[in-house]
């Protein structure tokens, strides 16, 4: 399964491409291929559930919980923040980025990505992210849709997301072991549970010293 394929066509409506950073860095081209792959299985989803979903611009309390990241993933993070946030921007949010305790006991910072209630790595966004949608109404101020109301929670499609993540297994060989050529989907779970961790925990100042 980490021998990749051209994009399904239904994806590339959803490939965000940045073609001068895919050239600077070749792992951004697999994340940005696993992206519109996310972003299709979400569509499918919301198409057969039937409902519309309810996020918009301004809704942001799904930023203030755990959110799941790979290697990769906090890579394409600190590249979008490198090179195509406003330098002003940049110097505020790396001081965020740097400050950022992570998890404690009993407190969970929001993402620090998260600023003035809006994304300032919206384009370059976690599957985690990608994939949490609710219907009905927004999430109100500390809910958590999944315990309260799952109805009206959208259930990801599993298969894509293995897909996606799957496209991006080239760029670890040699990084981190591996499941092997033609893996069982199991496998490839498996791979990105043990090098997942979440975005509030990582070390964010070694990323803006770079």
């Amino acid at each position: 399964m980490c021998q990749t394929s051209p994009l399904p066509e239904a994806a590339l409506r959803y490939r965000y491409a940045d073609r001068q950073l895919e050239r600077l860095y070749p792992g951004l081209s697999l994340l940005l291929d696993a992206y519109a792959v996310v972003d299709m299985g979400v569509n499918e989803a919301v198409l057969a559930h039937g409902r519309e979903t309810v996020c918009r611009a301004g809704c942001f309390q799904c930023c203030c919980q755990p959110i799941p990241v790979s290697p990769l993933e906090a890579l394409g993070l600190h590249w979008h923040m490198r090179h195509r946030i406003k330098p002003e921007m940049r110097h505020v949010l790396g001081h965020r980025l740097a400050s950022c305790q992570g998890r404690s006991e009993d407190v969970l910072l929001p993402c620090p990505f998260l600023w003035d209630g809006a994304c300032q790595a919206y384009a370059l966004r976690p599957v985690a992210c990608r994939q949490y949608m609710v219907f009905s109404r927004p999430c109100a101020p500390g809910e958590d849709p999944a315990r309260d109301r799952p109805q009206d929670v959208l259930m990801p499609r599993h298969a894509r997301m293995l897909e996606a993540l799957a496209r991006t297994l080239p760029w670890y060989a040699g990084r981190e072991p591996q499941p092997p050529p033609q893996s069982a989907r199991e496998e490839v779970r498996k791979f990105f549970r043990s090098v997942t961790t979440v975005i509030q925990a990582i070390p964010w100042k070694r990323f803006t010293q770079a």
